[in-house]
C-alpha cells in the first residue's frame, strides 16, 4: 500500500448472506479495507454479524450508516429491487458507491444516478473481473495472437432449495438471469470488448413467475456470436469456451475460482481433433472478493486497479432488457445503444 494512503472506510448496507461469507471476509483480509459500520433492519442481526468480524459500528437503519461521517464507501448488498434507490442515497450522502449485481433490474433504473458528483467512484460488484485471471485474457485477446475471439459459450447454474430465498419474487428481480445470466452476458462483453446489437432468448418461468432456465445468444456482428445457459434448476456448472482464429481459449471454474488450487487458462491451437496442444497458464489461488474490494479501494484512494464505471452498468442493463424482450415476443430484439 501507498503510504500516502490509509484503508477506505467501508459501510455495508444489508447483513445479507453476500456480505456475510463474501464481502466482509474480503475487506477483513484485506490491508486497503476498514469495514466500519454495518446496518440492517434488525439492530440485533446487524450488531451480531459485525462482531463477528471486529466492525465497531452497528446500526438498525441503511441511513444511519449513510449518516456516519467517518464511512468513505459503501457496499450494498440488498435485493435487487433496492440497488439502486439505495446507491442513489448513498452517493447523495457524498459515498463511493459499490453495488452488488445486477446493479439495477432494468437500463430505465439507471437514469435515476445521473447528475450524481462525477468525483465519486460508483460500480458493479462483477468480481469476477477482479481476478488476475480474468485480466491476463483481456491481455491475451488484446495482443491478438490468437486472432479475433469469434464464438462465446458458458455456463452457469445450481439448484436453488430455499424457497424463501429473495430470488424466489419476481419483483425483487429473482430468477435465473438476475443471477447468473448478468454475469454471462457480462462476460461475453468483456471477450468480445463490444456491445451485442440483437439477442434472442428463450425463458422456462416456475409458478412464481421467475425463469429457472435462460438460454441466448448475443449477436455481435462480424460472426462474432456469444450462446449461454444459465438455470437456478440443474447441476452446478461454470465454464467459458472461447473460440479465437487460431486458438481454443478455455476458462475452467470460470466464476467461482478455487481458493485451494491454482486456477487456469488454457489455450488449445491445434487445428487437429485428433489431438490437442494444450499451453496453461496458472494463477495462485485467490479469495475474489478480497481483489474486488481491494482493487476499487484502490482507485478511491487514486491508485492504478482496473475500474468499470456506471457506462459499463448501463450497458449490461441494455442487453438485460433485451434478452427479457426477446423471450417475450419469441423473436430477436435489438440492443438499447449498441
Amino acid at each position: 500500500m501507498s503510504l500516502k494512503s490509509a484503508p477506505v472506510k467501508w459501510g455495508i448496507l444489508g447483513a445479507a448472506r453476500i456480505a456475510e461469507g463474501a464481502i466482509l471476509p474480503g475487506m477483513t483480509a484485506s490491508a486497503w479495507c476498514t469495514p466500519y459500520a454495518l446496518g440492517a433492519r434488525n439492530v440485533t442481526r446487524a450488531r451480531a454479524m459485525a462482531d463477528k468480524f471486529g466492525i465497531p459500528n452497528a446500526y438498525g437503519s441503511y441511513d444511519e450508516v449513510l449518516a456516519d461521517p467517518e464511512v468513505e464507501a459503501v457496499y450494498i448488498a440488498l435485493p435487487n429491487h433496492l440497488h439502486v434507490e439505495w446507491a442513489r442515497k448513498a452517493a447523495d450522502a457524498g459515498k463511493h458507491v459499490l453495488i452488488e449485481k445486477p446493479a439495477a433490474m432494468d437500463a430505465a433504473a439507471l437514469e435515476a444516478l445521473e447528475g450524481v458528483d462525477p468525483a465519486l467512484k460508483i460500480s458493479e460488484a462483477f468480481m469476477v473481473r477482479q481476478q488476475p485471471r480474468w485480466i491476463k485474457l483481456r491481455e491475451i485477446l488484446d495482443e491478438g495472437t490468437y486472432g479475433r475471439p469469434m464464438t462465446f459459450s458458458s455456463l452457469l447454474s445450481f439448484t436453488m432449495t430455499n424457497q424463501e430465498d429473495f430470488r424466489q419474487k419476481p419483483e425483487w428481480g429473482g430468477g435465473a438471469h438476475y443471477d447468473l445470466g448478468c454475469y454471462t452476458a457480462m462476460a461475453a462483453r468483456y471477450v468480445f470488448d463490444a456491445e451485442p446489437l440483437r439477442v434472442f432468448a428463450i425463458m422456462d418461468k416456475n409458478a412464481n413467475g421467475i425463469d429457472m432456465f435462460t438460454s441466448v445468444i448475443l449477436d455481435f456482428g462480424a460472426g462474432r456470436q456469444a450462446t449461454f445457459m444459465v438455470s437456478l434448476a440443474t447441476a452446478s456448472s461454470q465454464s467459458i469456451q472461447i473460440v479465437c482464429e487460431k486458438a481454443f481459449i478455455t476458462l475452467p471454474q470460470a466464476y467461482v475460482p478455487s481458493r485451494v488450487d491454482p486456477n487456469q487458462i488454457l489455450i488449445d491451437t491445434s487445428q487437429d481433433h485428433a489431438n490437442s496442444d494444450i499451453t496453461p497458464i496458472a494463477f495462485p489461488a485467490l479469495d475474489q472478493y478480497e481483489a474486488e474490494v481491494t482493487n476499487f479501494s484502490k482507485v478511491i484512494r487514486g491508485e492504478p486497479a482496473p475500474y468499470f464505471d456506471l457506462t459499463d452498468a448501463c450497458a449490461n442493463a441494455a442487453v438485460t432488457d433485451a434478452i427479457f424482450a426477446s423471450a417475450a415476443s419469441g423473436t430477436w430484439a435489438d440492443v438499447k445503444g449498441a
